[in-house]
C-alpha cells in the first residue's frame, strides 16, 4: 500500500533487514572456502581472543566470516568504499608502539572487538566503533554476526559456555579488513616498517 501523500511505500524495517542480512551471509558463505592472503591470515590468527573455549577452528572460522562481511560490504554497498578515517589514525598510533603493521592492526582490532557491545550497538554508544565503519551499519554487522554464530554452533561439536562472546572473533575479522583498508599510505600488513 502507497502513501500517497508522500510517494513512498512503506516497510518493515525488520524484513528488509532480514532480507539483507541473509542475502550477505549467503554471499559470504559463497567465499568461505576461499583463502587470505599470507600477511592477512596472519592477522587473523595473531591474536587468542579466548572466547570460543576449545573450539579453535570456530573461532577460525568466525574470523574469517567477518573479514569477509566488510568485503561483501564494500562491494555493495558505495559509502563501505571510504575507508574509516579514525582507524588510520589509531593504526599510526598503534605502530609507534609495536615492531610491525601487523602487531599494530590486531592489537587495535582484538582492542575493538573486545570493546564492541555483544548485544545490538546503539548508534549513540561510544564503544560500538562498529558503527563508525562506513557502510550498513552496526545493526546489519550484529545481526550478520549472529546469523554466522548461529549457522556455526551447528557444526560445533561441543557446546559453547557463552555464544554471545562469539561475536568478538567475528568482530576481530571483520576489523582487520576495515584496519587493512586504512593503512596510512605506503603501509602494508607483512611489512614490519
Amino acid at each position: 500500500m502507497s502513501d500517497e501523500r508522500s510517494g513512498y511505500v512503506p516497510v518493515d524495517t525488520g524484513l528488509v533487514l532480514q532480507t539483507l542480512v541473509e542475502r550477505m551471509f549467503g554471499i559470504i558463505e559463497g567465499r568461505r572456502a576461499d583463502e587470505p592472503q599470507p600477511a592477512v591470515a596472519a592477522v587473523l590468527a595473531a591474536t587468542d581472543l579466548h572466547v570460543a573455549g576449545g573450539h579453535p577452528q570456530l573461532e577460525a572460522d568466525l574470523r574469517h566470516a567477518g573479514y569477509l562481511a566488510r568485503v561483501v560490504e564494500v562491494e555493495l554497498f558505495e559509502p563501505a568504499r571510504q575507508p574509516a578515517e579514525w582507524i588510520g589514525e589509531l593504526l599510526t598510533d598503534s605502530f609507534a608502539s609495536t615492531a610491525s603493521w601487523d602487531d599494530a592492526v590486531a592489537g587495535a582490532c582484538a582492542e575493538l572487538a573486545r570493546s564492541e557491545p555483544l548485544g545490538k550497538p546503539d548508534p549513540d554508544d561510544e564503544a560500538a566503533m562498529s558503527w563508525r565503519v562506513p557502510g550498513p551499519g552496526g545493526h546489519v554487522r550484529h545481526y550478520l554476526a549472529r546469523r554466522t554464530i548461529e549457522d556455526y554452533l551447528r557444526d560445533a561439536e561441543a557446546p559453547v559456555e557463552d555464544p554471545a562472546e562469539l561475536k568478538r572473533p567475528w568482530l576481530y575479522g571483520f576489523f582487520v579488513r576495515a584496519c587493512e583498508e586504512a593503512l596510512p599510505a605506503g603501509a602494508a600488513l607483512g611489512d614490519s616498517e
